[in-house]
């Protein structure tokens, strides 16, 4: 999985990573597999080294319950909402604290974030139908 180490935490560029991926996979499927669109949607939704949390609020057995959107200050979610995940602060230390959402590099909901996995959910439904 290509995690970022930048201000913004990883979850963008794994999903575009497996959407690139599901591409490349319609396009050549003898030279690149589904296996890596299914680990794009897998790390999103709580298949990651750093904990069991999905990414998507309100997907999922445990997902973000708390996170950074109009409804901060509430200290709730908004189901369906992607966050931007684990952020990995120098050297190495992934950071995922899920109990205060004013942290909008980990706990920020992102619109094009949403877009992306809307879009990486229906490709690997896509997949399955193959």
């Amino acid at each position: 999985m290509p995690i970022t180490t930048r201000g913004w935490a990883g979850n963008h560029a794994v999903i575009s990573w497996a959407v690139a991926n599901y591409h490349l996979h319609r396009a050549f499927p003898e030279l690149v597999g589904r296996e890596h669109v299914l680990r794009g949607l897998e790390y999103i939704l709580g298949r990651h080294p750093v904990s069991n949390v999905s990414f998507v609020s309100g997907v999922g057995t445990h997902s973000k319950r708390i996170a950074y959107g109009m409804n901060r200050a509430d200290f709730t979610f908004i189901a369906g909402g992607v966050v931007p995940g684990v952020l990995v602060l120098k050297p190495d230390f992934p950071e995922h604290k899920e109990d205060w959402p004013f942290l909008w590099g980990e706990n920020e909901y992102v619109i094009d974030i949403c877009a992306e996995y809307i879009f990486l959910a229906n490709a690997v439904n896509d997949l399955f139908r193959e």
